[in-house]
Parts: C-alpha cells; sequence; structure tokens
C-alpha cells in the first residue's frame, strides 16, 4: 500500500510540474506575441497565431482519429 501512495504522490508532483511548465510556455509565447504587436512586427504575431491554429488542429484531428478507431 505504501508503494501505491508514493507512486500516486510522485504522479501529482510530476502532473503539476508539467501544469506550471506548460503554463509558463503559453505566458511566455503570449507575452512575446503582445510585445510583437506593440513594435508593430505583425509577422511574429501572425506566425504565432497560424502555429496556434495547426496545434489546435491537429489535436482535433487526433482526437477524431481516436474516436473513429474506437479508442475513446
Amino acid at each position: 500500500m505504501d508503494d501505491l501512495v508514493v507512486a500516486g504522490a510522485l504522479g501529482l508532483i510530476g502532473l503539476y510540474l508539467l501544469a506550471v511548465i506548460l503554463l509558463f510556455a503559453i505566458y511566455t509565447v503570449a507575452w512575446l506575441m503582445y510585445r510583437s504587436f506593440v513594435a508593430g512586427n505583425f509577422g511574429v504575431v501572425l506566425d504565432g497565431i497560424l502555429g496556434t491554429l495547426i496545434v489546435i488542429s491537429l489535436y482535433m484531428a487526433i482526437g477524431f482519429w481516436l474516436r473513429k478507431t474506437d479508442h475513446i
């Protein structure tokens, strides 16, 4: 039972650490896009928006594929 508690605690610590890193990455990209917009560098802003749309599209495509193959 103790091994299960330790494994669960380490798993939660890992998930929280991953969430903090992901939030920091999102904050950094948003700050970069904001500063680029203020400076008039619209190429970086457009690249950020297109990159975000591509990531969201790939995420949705994977979800549809998993649904079609009855994995979820």
